[in-house]
Parts: C-alpha cells; structure tokens; sequence
C-alpha cells in the first residue's frame, strides 16, 4: 500500500474503534458506576441502549444515503465529531436526562462512520488492495472492544475521566480522517458511469435477496452469544464476573483476525471464507453450552465467536460492494442493517427459547441457524447475474468483477438492546410457558 492508502486504512481503523468500541459499547462496561452516580434506574439503563440501537438504524441508512451527496470525507469527519461530543456530554453529566442525551448521540456514531469508509476506499485505493484495506477497517470493532475492556478495569468507578479520555481520542481521529479521506471521490465518477451502464444506481440488484437472507440468518445466529453468553458463564458455568469481562476482551482481540478476511476471499473465494467461519459460528456456540463452568473452552469458544463473527461482516460487506459497485456506501449499509435486523429477531427467540426449554437447547437451535446459512452463496457476476460490463469498457475501468472491493465497517453489528430485548423474550418464554401448563 501507499503512504496515503495506509494512513487512509489506519484513519478509518480509528473511526471505527472509536465509535464502536468507545462511544457505543463502553455505555454497558460503566453502567454500574453510571448507575451510582447519577441515579440511572433499570429500566432507564434498558432505554438508553434501546434507543442507541434504533438511532444505529436511522443512522446507518442515513448515512449511506448522504455520503453519496455530501461526500466521504464531510461524512466520516462528521461522525468522529458526533462521538467525541456526545461522550464529553457523558462526561460531564450530573443527571439521568444528560446521560441519556450523552449516550444516544455518541451512539449515532456507529451508524454514520462506516459508510463513508467504504466510499472512501473504493475511490482512493486501487480494486485488487480494496478487499484487504476494508476488513482490515472492518476488525476496528475488535480492537475498540479489546481497548474498551482493559480500560473498564483500570478506571473503575472513574468512568467520567475515562469519557473524557475518549472525547479527546474521537477529536484526534476527526483531524486524521480530515487530512487522510480523499476530498472528492478521485475516479468514484468513472466508476459510477461503467456501473451505471449495467444499473443505473438502482437499488435493486440480481441476488440481493440472497445477501439479504445471509446476512440476517448470521445476526440472528450471533444474537444468542452477544445477549447471553455472560449468562450462560455465570448461571450455568457458575464463574464470576471478571471472567465474563475477561471472555469479552477475548471476544475482541480473537476479532482481529477478521483482518484477514480480504486476503482470504482473494485465496480461497468468497464462499469458501462464507461457509468456514459460519461453521466456526456454530461451533462456539456449541463449545459454550458443551462445558461452560471448563475455563479453557469458555475462553475458546469466545475466541471462535469473535473471529467468525467479526471475518464474517467482512464477508458480507465485500458482498455487498461487489453486489453495489457503484454504490459502495449502499453496499456496505444494506449488509450491516440486516445483520442488526437479524438480532432483533434473534434475541427474543433466544430468551423463549432459554425460557422455555434452557440454555442448551436454545444454543444448539442458534448453532442450527447459523449453519443452515450456508445454503445462501455467493454468486459472481459471470456465474450468470447479468452484469458483465460492455466489451468497450477498458480493463482498468472493469469494476463489475472487483477481485475485493470495499469494506468498511460499521457494527459490532450493532448490538442490540440487550436488556430489553433480553427482557421480552424471557417474558414471553415465561407466558408461553404458563399458558401451556393450564393446558
């Protein structure tokens, strides 16, 4: 890569670490303290993180829409400001109202930051390094999470100094993706014609439905680790707290290996990669319900959930810009949104599931999904999609067939709102199951 390609992928690697690992997901590693301090009841806590959910679904389509306007730069730029702001909000509130405020604006942060990474990379990084420089932005999650856990450790109950630490970190990545995101799209208006010829930038696409049904049969599958792992360790393996925040570094520092995704779609294929590491999916979900009071299979079983998960969003976001070449940021959002979709649905079903039938039953049913996935594949513009480009394209404007393009990320996807969501289906796990037993 280019002295300009690098600092362009390490910009983008900082913006997502930022906004996912710290400005979103460091809300649930200092709740406890915020709770103390500011008097955040329960179901106030379960709001906040509802909220800061659905404002990463409005966020992440709005910004895949207005990156195509406003351009990649202004975009990206926009969403480091938005999560150093909110989290000096978060820093400096005295009450529940302020915090609140603090953590849903910083939390729009997720959604607003991936999308133009990928704008950016499609038009200042040549097509066969697109693949590796986008998962490579793509495993920021995992580093803000394994970042995010340390510190959580180190400021216990100082968690107004660690937000402000953040703040400072989120305005230094503003001023880097100001100096590395291309100002314009350099070569995204040729792109955009020779796509054009073959779509006309619709949306609608050959296959979408596919990439549809992949990318929400895998956030489903996942939803059972994000929402209750920590349970099954606690409950059913009967190990304390420290090894439930100990799992949760694991999970991210395992997730940098998703790093590698682009390289391995460039080897392998796309469907190889795709079929692989949902197997790796299913297995960790097995592994935690097999043995969850065994330490060493806990922590392996950690270690296969972030690197499948985290190798697995790279998968689908080269999906989806190979599917929407010449709408990468559509490319990238569609993919991520129906991830986080997916655990909306998924995580209900799991608490009736636990509910209703246990821990281990509910996994292995989670562990079946995800492995029933691998019967929606990839298939490549030649296998028959119809979008060959004209014969009077020139091969250095072939961009139908891109080896790896874009990727950036957006989402752990996404966590859901675990406490509500965790609420809900245990609830309803418990009606069903007393509506059964008067029968």
């Amino acid at each position: 890569m280019t002295r300009q390609e690098r600092r362009l992928v390490i910009a983008g690697t900082m913006l997502i670490g930022v906004s996912y690992g710290l400005a979103r997901f460091a809300y649930g590693l200092f709740l406890p303290s915020m709770r103390d301090d500011v008097g955040l009841s329960s179901a106030a806590a379960g709001i906040i993180a509802s909220g800061a959910y659905v404002g990463y679904c409005v966020a992440i389509v709005t910004s895949a829409l207005l990156v195509e306007r406003l351009g990649a730069r202004r975009m990206a730029v926009a969403a480091a400001l938005i999560a150093a702001g909110g989290m000096a909000v978060v820093a400096v509130s005295t009450s529940a109202i302020w915090l609140a405020g603090g953590v849903l604006f910083a939390g729009l942060s997720t959604g607003l930051a991936s999308p133009p990474m990928a704008q950016a990379v499609s038009s200042a990084v040549p097509v066969d390094r697109q693949g590796r420089a986008n998962t490579v932005i793509n495993a920021g999650t995992s580093l803000g999470v394994a970042v995010s856990g340390p510190v959580a450790f180190l400021a216990t109950g100082q968690w107004r100094i660690a937000y402000a630490v953040f703040a400072v970190a989120a305005l230094l990545n503003a001023l880097l993706l100001l100096i590395s995101v291309p100002r314009a799209n350099a070569g995204g208006d040729r792109r955009r014609d020779v796509r054009q010829q073959v779509h006309g930038g619709a949306l609608q696409r050959p296959r979408a439905l596919v990439l549809i049904a992949a990318a929400t049969g895998m956030g489903m599958a996942s939803a059972a680790f994000w929402t209750f792992s920590s349970d099954v360790i606690l409950t059913q393996g009967h190990l304390d707290q420290g090894v439930a925040n100990v799992t949760w570094i694991v999970i991210g520092m395992a997730g940098l290996a998703g790093a590698a995704a682009g390289d391995l779609i460039d080897r392998l294929g796309l469907n190889v990669v795709h079929r692989g590491t949902l197997a790796m999916l299913a297995l960790s979900l097995w592994l935690l319900v097999l043995s969850p009071s065994n330490l060493p299979m806990v922590f392996v079983s950690a270690g296969l959930f972030g690197a499948a998960y985290i190798m697995l969003t790279g998968v689908y976001l080269v999906w989806g810009v190979r599917l929407y070449a010449d709408r990468p940021a559509i490319g990238l959002g569609l993919p991520f949104l129906m991830i986080a979709i997916g655990q909306v649905i998924g995580s209900p079903l799991a608490g009736y599931l636990i509910g209703s039938a246990g821990y281990t039953v509910c996994f292995v049913v989670f562990a079946v999904i995800a492995l029933a996935t691998v019967l929606a594949g990839y298939h490549s513009d030649r296998q028959g999609s119809g979008t060959e480009p004209s014969q009077n394209v020139s091969p250095r404007m072939d961009m139908a067939r891109p080896p790896s393009p874009p990727i950036p990320r957006f989402y752990m996807p996404a966590m859901p709102p675990l406490w509500l969501i965790e609420k809900i289906g245990r609830r309803l796990g418990g009606w069903l199951g007393a509506r059964t037993d008067r029968r």
